[in-house]
């Protein structure tokens, strides 16, 4: 790819504008002292990478993968469904909602115990329900990483207990949680201190407290989950929204998981700004057209272009485009990339598309276009 050429003067105007609304008070970007293997912040608007450490360093994950277990359940069933529970499930070990087997509880249950008090057993109820089986369900788990582009995960069951093929990266874990939290019933789950629910064993409601500890420690602190096995260490997916902001933090064996959750989150909200910088159809400039009846044609935006940045942060704006388009040119075609930059690295980009028709410059059309123009000026005249 080469850069392309375009009449730069609306350019120049938005990337000061940027700067400007960037502008502001606020704390210095700077080193931040995280005590876990591997971690990362992530803005929740925009998906970009504020902070990160080892983030595509392989690691089991523990509970972590409930994450992806509610996600798709919430995509599969009804919450008022009602399940089962196997004996194979009511068995599983580890951290429990201590379900019993051959009783029947609704989904939204289940999933209140699998993400307040992380039940081992309720996602193997709930895989089992959604999937037939652990196995299929598993399989659905490892194709929706893959569409999610989380190419370091591969998950060998719905719980997180130890396996040989269980792992994922703070980078993947990131991704699947800004997935999930896209969800408003997960996101409401997930945010919600307690739970209660009608338990059929002793015919009497019962009330589960949320793990996480965020909730009450981080103003605006709205999830995720906590995760814990002797090989993963501590874990934590956390995330906070303050001002129609969230950040979430990924914390992987994490000695002082909650305070570098509450670093991250802290230094997210803080310490950086989202904006607009253009909208969807505003026009950046003219792009050059070969062979065509006009040798530009106008550039729009193909979407809105919003950038997280850290408060006072110096931007740059750069039109991305390989040789000129050849007319013909129908209106809304990709001409090129309009991309924002900081600190040297891509932070952001648009799509540019083409704002007008452009034939080409045969002899029909000039004739056409020839004629086109005579009409108008006998109408104005």
């Amino acid at each position: 790819m080469k850069y392309g050429r375009l009449s730069f003067k609306y350019l120049v105007c938005y990337a000061v504008i940027a700067v400007l609304l960037l502008s502001g008070r606020g704390k210095a970007q700077g080193s931040l002292a995280i005590s876990a293997s591997a971690a990362i912040l992530m803005d929740g608007p925009t998906g970009q990478i504020l902070w990160a450490k080892n983030p595509d360093w392989q690691r089991p994950m523990a509970s972590l993968t409930k994450i992806m277990t509610a996600a798709l359940v919430l995509e599969r069933c009804d919450l008022n469904d009602s399940v089962t529970v196997s004996l194979n499930a009511a068995r599983t070990e580890g951290s429990s909602m201590y379900v019993r087997a051959g009783q029947t509880y609704r989904v939204e249950d289940l999933l209140h115990g699998l993400m307040l008090v992380s039940g081992n057993d309720c996602a193997a109820a709930l895989a089992e329900y959604a999937g037939d089986s652990q196995e299929a369900f598993v399989n659905w788990m490892n194709r929706k990483a893959k569409l999610l582009g989380a190419e370091n995960t591969r998950f060998a069951n719905p719980h997180g207990l130890p396996a040989p093929d269980h792992y994922s990266t703070a980078s993947d874990l990131a991704l699947i949680a800004r997935y999930a939290l896209a969800n408003p019933k997960f996101a409401e789950i997930v945010s919600s201190k307690q739970a209660t629910y009608f338990d059929p064993a002793s015919e009497n409601p019962r009330t589960i407290q949320n793990k996480n500890r965020m909730l009450w420690d981080v103003e605006g602190a709205d999830g995720v989950k906590t995760g814990y096995t002797l090989a993963a260490g501590r874990c934590l997916i956390a995330s906070a929204t303050r001002e129609a902001r969230r950040v979430i933090a990924v914390i992987l064996d994490g000695p002082d998981m909650w305070e570098d959750a509450k670093t991250l989150l802290e230094y997210g909200l803080e310490a950086f700004s989202t904006r607009l910088v253009g909208r969807k159809g505003q026009e950046v400039g003219r792009a050059a057209v070969l062979k065509g009846l006009s040798p530009t044609t106008s550039a729009v935006l193909g979407e809105d272009l919003w950038v997280t940045l850290p408060i006072k942060a110096q931007i740059e704006l750069e039109y991305l485009q390989g040789a000129p388009p050849t007319a013909p040119i129908i209106q809304w075609a990709p001409i090129g990339m309009l991309q924002i930059k900081h600190a040297g690295s891509v932070v952001a980009a648009a799509p540019v598309l083409a704002g007008q028709d452009i034939k080409s410059s045969g002899l029909k059309n000039y004739v056409s276009h020839f004629l086109s123009k005579v009409k108008e000026l006998v109408r104005a005249n």
